[in-house]
């Protein structure tokens, strides 16, 4: 189960701790135990309307982050191993480490880890390269390969190339994971992953 902030409650969380919490009820009472349902209490939604102009903090609204960019093999069971973590420098003409190396082998597939636009495929500084365009930020990857054509839209989880080419990181035994705003400014691809809280505004 992804790791969520204090408070963050997926869609199906009141349901499922529900049917958790009979299932138990039932199983300590022993089969002759005659259990009345009774209806669940109305929690307050997150898209519920606010009411005099204030939003009530009882439940905290929450929506799914990206995905990790590495497809998940029928074996694994947790999120990709980091070889190397973002490690931003002081200034921006410094060395520093602008993104995430991830564990993998060449012939990975890959996939979108947030809805985009293949914006670029191709060679730089002799580095086998794609970047997604999402809004105003572009993910990177290497080294990375894609038979799709520029401008190709894709979907969250949509799988769009593989690991393969060349690469200056670690000797194409990880994929980078690039993550840079409008500004040219890197940011860490990691911590967009998971489940994000929702800040509801006043109406």
């Amino acid at each position: 189960m992804p790791i969520m902030p204090s408070g963050c409650r997926p869609p199906w969380f009141p349901r499922t701790l529900l049917v958790l919490t009979l299932a138990l009820v039932l199983s300590a009472a022993g089969p002759t135990a005659t259990v009345t349902a009774q209806p669940a209490p109305t929690l307050p939604s997150a898209a519920a309307p606010a009411q005099n102009g204030q939003v009530t903090p009882t439940t905290a609204a929450c929506r799914r982050g990206w995905l990790w960019p590495l497809e998940p093999l029928p074996k694994d069971k947790a999120a990709p191993q980091v070889m190397r973590l973002y490690d931003p420098p002081d200034r921006p003409w410094l060395s520093g480490h602008r993104g995430i190396d991830l564990t993998t082998k060449q012939g990975r597939r890959i996939r979108a880890p947030a809805d985009g636009i293949i914006a670029y495929a191709g060679s730089v500084a002799g580095k086998d390269v794609v970047s997604i365009r999402h809004g105003n930020l572009t993910s990177t990857y290497e080294p990375a390969q894609s038979s799709l054509p520029t401008g190709t839209r894709l979907q969250a989880g949509t799988v769009w190339g593989k690991v393969e080419g060349i690469s200056d990181h670690c000797a194409q035994e990880c994929l980078h994971w690039g993550l840079k705003d409008d500004q040219g400014r890197y940011l860490d691809p990691g911590a967009r992953v998971g489940w994000h809280r929702i800040r509801l505004k006043p109406l």
